[in-house]
């Protein structure tokens, strides 16, 4: 990266989602009389006959195409999985953006160019706070969801919404409005992100990569996430491309009926097993005695405060149903092993005195000292 003047021309944004106006106005100032910011699209499709290994091609010849464009002086390079046309879509797979933009953010570092251009990712897979956290965590700069942007619209002009905003049940606004509180939603989710981790500002958290994958094999990270610790390898470029074209339209024509409905409605005998059932929660609060019909209202008329003192069997049941279980998470797949044998319970220090030393300060001593939690 060589330091020179063009160097320090920017695009300010507001914001890291937007919109299809301010798409255009950074589209604006490509002209020489606007700021003169070089740049180009490059398309992260490609054709359904390549099958599930084209994922792989289609990163390279993306990466090759995004090197070659800011080499020759482009500086805001759009990162696209927007379809032109019908045809276009019903031949065409994508990229997860996700994977586009750690793969051309990573090359174009191991290049020396990335310092020279701006990356913005137009997508239909980014809608809820976690897809635009990972987005800019891996490299984005900016983010246009486009999709997200038009479900906002489709939904206000329902019957549905149009009714319930009459019934006063919504809060009446304009298509723009609704949209605006949709990215006013996503960037508040950010920013609560990030505060988690101690950032204040998104500059900081760009290309920082503070995430941890689970079920990613080498390959893919080596390609997209490098540096990102992913212990228990997984799925393959070939996997993920299998899995994206699931999600296809032609698939969802099919209307197939949901058997499974997941961890809010578990139906043992219709679906796959849940760790977090209603059997094995009410075995446990039998173990520890909570009594789940006491509550603040009626708790002072109830013997021990509502307390019911602990059953040991209901706890050796629960305990048994957990080892018999299916394999739901990855913890199944763990079992201690120790270099020497086990000691007595009677020999372990009383959690009276082990409470003692604990510390209530937890993560804000990292971001604050001693001295400071104390005022």
């Amino acid at each position: 990266y060589k330091v020179s003047e063009k160097g320090a021309r920017l695009i300010h944004l507001e914001s890291p989602i937007l919109n299809s106006v301010e798409m255009d106005e950074i589209k604006d100032l490509a002209s020489a009389d606007n700021g003169g910011f070089e740049q180009a699209t490059v398309s992260t499709r490609y054709d359904l006959t390549d099958g599930p290994s084209g994922m792989k091609t289609a990163i390279e010849e993306i990466c090759d195409a995004a090197v070659e464009q800011v080499r020759n002086g482009i500086e805001v390079l759009i990162l696209s999985d927007f379809a032109e046309d019908q045809t276009v879509l019903d031949s065409t797979s994508y990229v997860s953006p996700l994977l586009a933009v750690g793969a051309v953010h990573h090359r174009l570092i191991q290049e020396g160019l990335r310092m020279d251009v701006g990356l913005i990712v137009e997508t239909g897979g980014a809608w809820s706070t976690h897809h635009f956290a990972c987005l800019v965590g891996y490299g984005a700069n900016a983010v246009h969801p486009y999709l997200a942007y038009e479900t906002v619209k489709q939904w206000h002009g329902q019957e549905r919404t149009q009714k319930m905003m009459d019934a006063g049940k919504l809060a009446k606004s304009t298509v723009e409005g609704a949209q605006t509180n949709y990215r006013l939603a996503v960037e508040a989710g950010l920013l609560k992100i990030l505060s988690k981790m101690g950032i204040s500002l998104l500059t900081s958290y760009a290309g920082a990569q503070i995430f941890e994958a689970v079920g990613l094999g080498d390959e893919v990270i080596d390609t997209a996430f490098k540096g990102t610790t992913s212990r228990i390898g997984g799925m393959s470029f070939e996997d993920i491309a299998s899995e994206t074209v699931m999600m296809r339209p032609e698939v969802a024509d099919e209307k197939r009926k949901l058997i499974n409905y997941g961890y809010y409605k578990p139906i043992p005998k219709m679906g796959e097993y849940h760790a977090n059932s209603s059997d094995l929660a009410k075995l446990l609060h039998s173990a520890i005695g909570l009594d789940k019909t006491v509550n603040q209202n009626n708790r002072d008329d109830a013997p021990n405060d509502g307390v019911k003192p602990p059953n040991a069997a209901d706890y050796e049941i629960f305990k048994k149903s957990l080892e018999s279980a299916p394999i739901s998470n990855i913890r199944d797949l763990l079992d201690f092993e120790s270099d020497r044998p086990s000691i007595l319970v009677t020999d372990v220090e009383p959690a009276s005195e082990i409470m003692k030393r604990f510390c209530t300060g937890a993560m804000s001593l990292g971001a604050l000292s001693r001295e400071d939690l104390g005022c």
